[in-house]
């Protein structure tokens, strides 16, 4: 758990590793951007032995690859790959089938209801029709004639609704592309095997899929430091107890970066 008087203090051998897309993401909970340059800058130190930073590249888009050129000039061992994306059909997600399907059930029951009203409208405009051919007076005829005219208005927006939902039921069964550039197995990989190197890891990410990673070090050993962003730490940390583990707020350090 978040100690709130831990001071994060770098007394021994420590491996820094930033999982940058996991950083970037507490901008919006934070209402401000951890700075890169900043971020090297206060960890310059000397028993940080290794300042790795994982990160994506867009091929193709400038800011992306520029991104990458910059890291490796302030100084950080740049650790990229290709940011791929994946079609993902919804309604063949098992967390997206239902609500998929309950939401072609809606649209479905809606198209019926106006094809319905469509059908009473056009039997209404012929009753309507029929009186104003015996209309009694040019008063009534023309009363009659905005009637008819309005249920014409609604008969053509109710076929408008109609072919509306069925553009998006077609649009809901094509694929949508998925961001996927996930780091769990380079840094768990590269944390391990130079786990030799170090004797603390300092990780930026509140990521629960790196609590197995921590639980691991620190059987061996290691104290593990965990910076997060208040609303990004992974539950699976809650179940850490020991006096080897250290979850920091990236708050405490906004005056720094």
């Amino acid at each position: 758990m978040e100690n709130k008087k831990f001071k994060l203090k770098i007394k021994k051998k420590t491996l820094l590793i930033i999982d940058w897309a996991n950083v970037w993401g507490w901008s919006k909970t934070l209402k401000w951007e951890v700075c890169p340059h900043k971020l090297f800058k206060f960890f310059d130190r000397p028993k940080i032995i290794s300042k790795r930073l994982y990160h994506g590249v867009e091929v193709g888009q400038k800011k992306s690859e520029d991104f990458k050129v910059e890291i490796e000039r302030i100084g950080f061992t740049s650790v990229s790959k290709e940011v791929k994306w994946p079609p993902v059909f919804l309604e063949k997600q098992q967390h997206f089938k239902k609500i998929v399907k309950d939401l072609f059930n809606v649209l479905n029951n809606v198209k019926k209801t106006n094809s319905e009203l469509s059908i009473k409208l056009y039997d209404l405009a012929q009753k309507i029709n029929k009186l104003l051919n015996n209309a009694a007076s040019l008063e009534n005829e023309r009363s009659l004639k905005d009637i008819f005219s309005s249920i014409e208005d609604l008969d053509n927006e109710l076929k408008k609704l109609n072919i509306d939902i069925g553009g998006l039921q077609e649009n809901l069964k094509l694929p949508v592309r998925r961001r996927k550039c996930d780091f769990d197995v380079e840094i768990t990989r590269d944390a391990l095997n130079s786990a030799n190197d170090y004797e603390t890891l300092l990780l930026f990410s509140g990521d629960g899929d790196y609590a197995a990673l921590a639980k691991d070090l620190i059987q061996k050993g290691k104290k593990v430091i965990l910076v997060f962003a208040p609303g990004h730490m992974g539950k699976e940390y809650l179940e850490i107890e020991s006096d080897l583990f250290f979850a920091c707020s990236v708050e405490n350090l906004n005056h720094t970066l």
